[in-house]
């Protein structure tokens, strides 16, 4: 018998044994309660009955909004091409063969890894930074310095006008090495040698470069670091092409800065600034700005200096200018701005924390904040908005359901079409999953309630003890 199977097996007895009686009740003795756990856990692990995953769907939209792209598989051949769907029609486009590894190697380099004219990309490899021509898959090196452990290039995003390309370069040959064990075998474990920076020992060492797609000279960019070191957040261009927005955060992540370098003349100054005595979260994490609107003049960013995750609007001098979200309210994540609109989306759930659904706020920070998903909706929702914010494909899912994707109009979310449904699995499941989930609080004192939730049998008996 497989170990997975083992285990699960001895799980599954340390959860029944202790409590089950034999022919109590009516109740099933312990060697028949394992007797059926051996059958599931052979169909889970040998038979592959539930090997099945939720499939999902991943849709591009086109630059117009009036269509998106998907990778299908060719019915004649054994490849894949890229299809074009019109969303008002539905009509179904073949544009050409898919190539091989191309969804995959699109989600591995990020969404800022094709250039914005549509001839570049970029590739990592082994430390090091390329740019591969999409037309002829030639590259060119943009870095050469990367050693294994030691040095390596990344987070790169090209210049508006696709003549730039920004990365970091992080350094953690300062970093002493520390010895673990690697569980590749339980019985003869690896010893392997990783870098870890301990309090108050050196810490890895990132700087800004700025490179052109022929791998020119490298622009570093002087920005200050104090003699304890610090840590680079978000890196983007600033509405611009030749203006960059870096995040700088303190080592104790108390304190946050947000900096403009002029990739010309190497100036860098500070348009905002933040600290906390206990904690400050990056951009990076949540997608929290900067975001530029109003001709670039002016930007949104999310902070919660008032114990709250909140949307504040600043001008380009890094004065403050008003505030766009709702007290007692955290932004989950950040979705879209769309000025033509005047609109500001993001994600939250106000009521529930287990939850999460699509908001909007008027970006002048007048009128009421509106919940764009449906509230008879309940569970968690993701959104790909359309470039001209008319569609959207809305993916929903429960904790008992798998996910549905449809392509829906905004803002009025109707449906026009169901893009997934993952009926097979649903019917799979359906006769496993008699009851559902149920989510409570649990209040553990000193005014902290905490959510939870709970799995019952499916013959579960309340009378029975």
């Amino acid at each position: 018998m497989e170990m997975n199977m083992v285990v699960a097996l001895l799980m599954f007895f340390c959860i029944v044994g202790g409590v089950a009686a034999p022919d109590v009740h009516g109740q099933d003795s312990t060697e028949q309660l394992l007797q059926k756990a051996e059958v599931h856990m052979r169909a889970i692990y040998e038979t592959g009955e539930f090997a099945g995953e939720a499939r999902s769907f991943r849709g591009t939209w086109l630059p117009d909004g009036l269509g998106y792209t998907v990778i299908e598989p060719d019915p004649g051949s054994d490849g894949r091409v890229r299809v074009r769907y019109d969303v008002a029609t539905g009509k179904r486009t073949v544009v050409g063969e898919a190539r091989r590894g191309e969804e995959a190697r699109r989600r591995r380099s990020g969404r800022n890894n094709t250039s914005p004219d549509g001839r570049l990309a970029i590739s990592f490899e082994e430390g090091n930074l390329h740019v591969r021509a999409l037309d002829s898959d030639q590259t060119t090196p943009l870095t050469q310095n990367a050693i294994t452990g030691s040095i390596s290039n990344g987070r790169a995003v090209w210049s508006p006008d696709s003549k730039w390309i920004a990365f970091m370069e992080t350094d953690r040959s300062g970093v002493p090495f520390r010895a673990s064990l690697e569980p590749s075998d339980p019985t003869y474990p690896e010893v392997k040698q990783n870098r870890y920076a301990r309090v108050g020992e050196t810490i890895n060492k990132t700087r800004v470069g700025v490179v052109d797609p022929e791998g020119k000279a490298i622009r570093w960019l002087a920005i200050p670091q104090p003699t304890e070191g610090c840590y680079m957040g978000g890196l983007s261009w600033a509405g611009n092409s030749h203006e960059l927005f870096v995040e700088k955060l303190s080592r104790g992540r108390d304190k946050r800065e947000y900096l403009i370098a002029d990739i010309g003349t190497g100036a860098i100054r500070c348009i905002f600034e933040e600290s906390d005595p206990a904690w400050v979260a990056g951009a990076y994490e949540t997608d929290a700005g900067p975001v530029w609107i109003r001709d670039n003049s002016a930007f949104v960013v999310m902070s919660d200096r008032d114990g709250w995750r909140r949307a504040y609007v600043y001008g380009r001098d890094g004065k403050e200018e008003g505030v766009l979200t709702p007290g007692g309210v955290d932004i989950l994540e950040f979705v879209l701005a769309d000025e033509g609109g005047d609109w500001y989306y993001y994600y939250a759930s106000p009521d529930n924390g287990t939850q999460r659904y699509l908001y909007r706020s008027r970006l002048d920070g007048s009128g009421a904040t509106e919940q764009v998903t449906p509230a008879d909706q309940p569970g968690t929702h993701y959104y790909n908005i359309s470039p001209n914010v008319k569609w959207a494909l809305h993916t929903r899912s429960t904790f008992d359901t798998p996910p549905v994707t449809e392509l829906v109009r905004l803002p009025d979310h109707g449906v026009v079409r169901v893009l997934e449904d993952n009926q097979a699995l649903r019917d799979q499941m359906a006769p496993w999953i008699v009851r559902p989930t149920e989510f409570l609080q649990l209040d553990i004192g000193g005014g902290v309630v905490m959510d939870a939730y709970m799995i019952k049998p499916r013959d579960f008996d309340p009378s029975r003890k």
